[in-house]
């Protein structure tokens, strides 16, 4: 979603007057909801939204009341979209364009540019130059309260540590990230991100010999955000936090595996990814965490801590 958000600008730039509907998993349209000036946020998940990927079926009418109000329609999606296109027609709505969530395989763009050239072709047009991800004040009160709570002062600065990702095959070794942590410890705070998946946080911090670091579990998406804003610096995998720190112009230090970033990497201007030599993945998937493994593992901690530190001992 976050790369998809130049693509969502250029629409919004189009249609500047109208009310704007965000439709998928609330928590995550909420991170780009204050940005993009959308009116409303609803749940994909609703009752009766299962018929609009079927062929053929009747259409709820409560829903098809509801997508009738709309003139057009941008939908994302993969090989179903189609249909979700012209059932959102059946109920009503003027224009529905799609566009496909990704490139197809073996296109090596990056996926923002992607979708925005993908727009362009349904005569969607606009400037997209890079701007942070703007959040409502509600939530950098509450990473200001919260980071107060934790001990931190208006003179120290924050390097936040996300150690897991959507996959334990992205993920760098957890004493990678300690050695990073107590290393910049002589100059930041050390604020370590958990979710509630294994994320490796607890091994980071049984790792670490020096430093005590603070850990920021299970906040909401638009919450970890703010508090990612405050920080000084970002450090983790191949993930969609990573996305989320990059986003919001973060001096940001991606750790990637097999995975292109020329196609997946996040977007930023303080972005510095340190990639694994193998950029083609193998078909099974025991092969591909293989390779992972086996690119991740040439990726030092020296040399990622000279990146860091440059953020955080530039002014002394």
């Amino acid at each position: 979603m976050l790369l998809a958000l130049p693509a969502l600008r250029v629409s919004r730039q189009n249609f500047p007057g109208s009310a704007l509907a965000l439709m998928g998993r609330p928590e995550r349209l909420c991170l780009v909801a204050f940005d993009l000036q959308a009116d409303s946020v609803h749940s994909i998940d609703r009752a009766g939204m299962a018929y609009f990927y079927l062929e053929g079926e009747t259409l709820p009418s409560g829903l098809s009341t509801f997508f009738s109000s709309f003139g057009i329609a941008l939908a994302f999606g993969k090989s179903n979209v189609g249909i979700l296109a012209k059932n959102l027609q059946r109920a009503g709505v003027d224009r529905v364009i799609t566009i496909p969530s990704f490139p197809p395989e073996g296109l090596r763009i990056h996926v923002s540019r992607y979708l925005v050239e993908s727009l362009r072709a349904s005569g969607i047009e606009g400037a997209y130059p890079w701007s942070p991800l703007r959040l409502p004040e509600e939530a950098m009160t509450f990473a200001k309260r919260l980071l107060a709570d934790f001990g931190l002062k208006e003179e120290d600065r924050l390097l936040a540590i996300h150690p897991g990702s959507g996959s334990p095959a992205k993920n760098w070794d957890p004493k990678n990230f300690a050695t990073v942590a107590e290393r910049l410890s002589e100059w930041a705070k050390i604020l370590l991100i958990s979710g509630p998946a294994q994320d490796g946080v607890e091994e980071v911090r049984q790792a670490m010999r020096k430093a005590s670091p603070w850990v920021a579990d299970n906040l909401s998406l638009l919450h970890l955000a703010a508090v990612l804003k405050a920080s000084t610096a970002y450090l983790g995998n191949d993930s969609g936090i990573t996305h989320l720190a990059a986003s919001l112009g973060l001096p940001t230090v991606a750790i990637f595996g097999p995975t292109n970033p020329e196609v997946w990497g996040p977007n930023g201007p303080g972005v510095n990814i340190f990639s694994g030599k193998n950029l083609s993945s193998p078909r099974s998937s025991e092969a591909r965490s293989e390779c992972s493994h086996q690119g991740l593992e040439i990726i030092k901690p020296e040399a990622v801590i000279e990146v860091l530190s440059s953020f955080f001992t530039e002014s002394f």
